[in-house]
């Protein structure tokens, strides 16, 4: 799904380029978070083309070459060196990045993904503990109220660590960060994770009276960690629209189960300002 979004994304921010009459650069190159992609089902490349020339009128003579990550922080150092010449991430990341690097410039696009947290599907319980939380936080109002004082909050200031819930006796459910999408996923100074899911995770505690287990793991081994059982669960995107066309792209690994999503975001280009 990555690579889907990467070349929606960049050909509708190439075509807005055109339209104002700069050049199109030859080659273009696009940095994404790599996600793992054993068993997931992906258009190929010659269906992502095909999509891009008969709804976006995007050439082909212009080369997109994806370069993956493992991480954010080396892909930003690629942007920097002029490697790469954009990334892509979500809104509510690129803006927190913008707002503590003056180098960069952001450009939302037309697509939009939804976030969720995933298990395997022999683990239903903890697929129910979760996915029951998120449903009755949305219609509640507690979902939309931890998204505005516990993510669009910390855009401008860093999220604080905090220690979750811990019930006496009760269930441990392991779960996977991997700190490359603040304010959403974060990892504090000093190795602690925080941010929006954090908050997340703490309302879902109280809610079904269990207790998370945080484990770091990267962004690209999310999917390995839960089928090798590191992890009970990881937060996940669970589709993306685009909202240009309608197509959709769903990130799906055999053998799991997807909660409601919790979030959406557009997602944004991140560019570095021309020099002066």
């Amino acid at each position: 799904m990555k690579r889907f979004l990467a070349i929606i994304l960049a050909g509708l921010m190439l075509l807005s380029l055109a339209a104002c009459g700069e050049k199109k650069d030859d080659v273009v190159k696009i940095g994404v978070l790599e996600a793992n992609e054993i068993g997931m089902a992906n258009m190929s490349t010659e269906e992502h083309w095909a999509h891009m020339n008969a709804d976006h009128n995007f050439s082909p003579d212009v080369e997109l070459v994806f370069e993956h990550y493992n991480n954010l922080s080396t892909a930003l150092m690629d942007l920097e060196s002029g490697k790469i010449k954009n990334i892509i991430v979500e809104e509510s990341t690129a803006n927190y990045i913008a707002a503590r690097n003056e180098k960069v410039a952001i450009t939302a696009d037309k697509c939009v993904a939804y976030f969720s947290m995933m298990t395997m599907d022999s683990n239903r319980e903890v697929y129910d503990i979760l996915n029951n939380a998120i449903k009755e936080m949305k219609t509640d109002g507690t979902l939309e109220s931890l998204i505005e004082n516990e993510l669009k909050a910390y855009i401008n200031s860093d999220p604080v660590a905090k220690d979750l819930p811990h019930f006496d006796g009760a269930r441990t459910i392991k779960i996977g960060v991997t700190g490359d999408l603040p304010p959403m996923d974060f990892v504090a100074a000093n190795g602690k994770a925080a941010g929006f899911n954090i908050a997340l995770l703490t309302e879902i505690a109280n809610r079904a009276k269990v207790n998370f287990e945080i484990v770091q793991i990267d962004n690209a081994a999310r999917a390995t960690a839960l089928s090798t059982g590191k992890v009970d669960a990881v937060f996940w995107t669970r589709n993306a629209i685009c909202t240009a066309c309608g197509g959709e792209s769903a990130e799906m690994v055999e053998g799991t189960l997807v909660t409601e999503s919790y979030f959406s975001d557009a997602s944004t280009f991140i560019t570095l300002k021309p020099e002066k």
